[in-house]
């Protein structure tokens, strides 16, 4: 890999790949032989990306993609709030390198958006044990992927020229090593503080397609204090789980 080393917390032993090979799916690998909490897995390109099963994660040059394996401590109904406190991260390590006043929002419950445009994505996989859980960030740092629409990138659509994979990457270890002990020990509500405040208000039409592969379309009503969405769908409510969408079981 070109670029320098990462300067990481010792919580985390990074595993750089430079071969192009696909990060989640290396992850999952290691995960399923038993690899040690805090393995991380990153890389700055990769010939072909993978989110949620099923959707592809185009992967332009210069970009950041990682993967985190974590040994749960805790439920597994408790496995889908991990994805938002990995969103608040990436979030606040993305806003360390962007210029004052840029507007970054988040979209429930794996999306950041940069000047409107979505530039980064969050997704969790399980091991087959069910003794692992995989983080997954991806983050188009240099150039938003031409495949893709409403893409765009952190240093087109807020940060500076000089913003690396590498840098956000540190900010990121930073940021997800203070948020998952605050959320370990004070719960969901200094997290939900933080991503409410970047929401999309009471009344925003949203689209999302859950793991199982139905699209469910209708306008946001709040997510509550388990991290859940509740939507309007013509008149009637419907509360979408975090292990849902994520397609946790």
């Amino acid at each position: 890999m070109s670029t320098r080393p990462p300067q990481l917390p010792l919580a985390y032993e990074p595993v750089a790949l430079d071969d192009g090979a696909n990060v989640k799916l290396h992850s999952i690998g290691l995960a399923e032989t038993g690899a040690d909490e805090g393995t991380l897995v990153w890389a700055t390109r990769q010939a072909e990306g993978e989110g949620r099963p099923g959707n592809t994660w185009y992967s332009p040059d210069e970009g950041l993609y990682l993967a985190l394996v974590l040994e749960p401590d805790f439920s597994t109904e408790q496995a889908g709030q991990v994805g938002l406190v990995g969103l608040i991260s990436a979030g606040l390590a993305m806003a360390e390198h962007v210029a004052p006043m840029t507007d970054l929002a988040y979209r429930w419950p794996n999306d950041i958006l940069l000047s409107g445009s979505k530039v980064a994505g969050v997704w969790l996989d399980m091991n087959e044990q069910g003794d692992r859980l995989v983080l997954n960030v991806a983050v188009n740092v240099a150039q938003p992927p031409e495949q893709v629409i409403d893409a765009g990138s952190v240093r087109i659509d807020g940060g500076t020229p000089e913003t690396t994979p590498v840098e956000l990457l540190e900010s990121f270890a930073r940021q997800f090593l203070d948020w998952i002990n605050r959320w370990a020990d004070d719960g969901m509500a200094p997290v939900l503080k933080q991503f409410r405040s970047r929401h999309a208000k009471p009344g925003t039409p949203v689209l999302l397609r859950l793991s199982d592969g139905e699209d469910v379309a209708g306008s946001v009503v709040a997510v509550d204090d388990e991290g859940r969405l509740e939507l309007e769908l013509d008149g009637q409510r419907r509360l979408l789980d975090l292990n849902e969408f994520f397609g946790l079981k």
